[in-house]
């Protein structure tokens, strides 16, 4: 969960045509694909550690910048 002004902007940057990922620095867990994140335009790391994500995020942007794309890659990797 993240603070509501945190919210607010990484929905709007998503809104703005950047791909957003959210990840939990948790030592484990999951950033499960609600509802709410589908709604706001923001992805899922899954199990992904924050460093992890953004190589991902990283690699899969020089190919894509969809973020349907993106999701697919984040579900296969």
């Amino acid at each position: 969960m993240t603070p509501p002004a945190e919210a607010e902007a990484l929905e709007a940057a998503a809104a703005a045509g950047i791909v957003v990922v959210m990840s939990t620095r948790a030592g484990s867990g999951v950033v499960p694909l609600t509802t709410r994140l589908r709604s706001r335009g923001i992805l899922s790391a899954d199990n992904l550690t924050p460093q992890k994500a953004r190589i991902l995020l990283a690699l899969a942007l020089t190919v894509t910048a969809e973020p349907e794309a993106v999701a697919r890659l984040f579900a296969t990797y």
